[in-house]
């Protein structure tokens, strides 16, 4: 009886830690392959080589402000973009090759999910806001 409670009781505690990990922003959720890809640890640049998937990551900010981004994207093949989502997971943000300036109002201590989508792509970006 005390091993199934520990086979069933571990996969839990496991699954409440990364829960846990990635509502604050410190885990991030890959679904991608690609021949290389390199990111930073906070997910705002990175190279990449034959890309399709997507990553998706929690981001908070510490004040309520209008915020200028800026998705400096240069692409030698394929399409990638970035897409901001407010708590209820509706996009409030989307910037792409076309697209790469943009100001939103953001509120302070909120989730927002962080999300770079790749198809096909290779070459490299760079995310800042300010």
């Amino acid at each position: 009886m005390d091993k199934f409670i520990a086979f069933i009781a571990l996969p839990m505690m496991m699954g409440i830690i990364f829960y846990w990990l990635y509502i604050n922003g410190y885990f991030v959720i890959n679904a991608k392959r690609a021949l290389v890809y390199v990111g930073s640890m906070g997910g705002r640049k990175a190279s990449f080589t034959s890309c399709t998937g997507y990553t998706k990551r929690v981001v908070t900010f510490r004040e309520t402000k209008t915020v200028n981004f800026h998705f400096n994207l240069d692409l030698s093949k394929g399409e990638a973009a970035m897409e901001l989502l407010d708590a209820s997971k509706n996009c409030i943000l989307r910037l792409d090759s076309a697209a790469q300036h943009a100001q939103i109002p953001i509120e302070a201590k909120k989730r927002y999910y962080l999300v770079f989508h790749f198809k096909s792509a290779s070459g490299h970006y760079l995310l800042t806001w300010e």
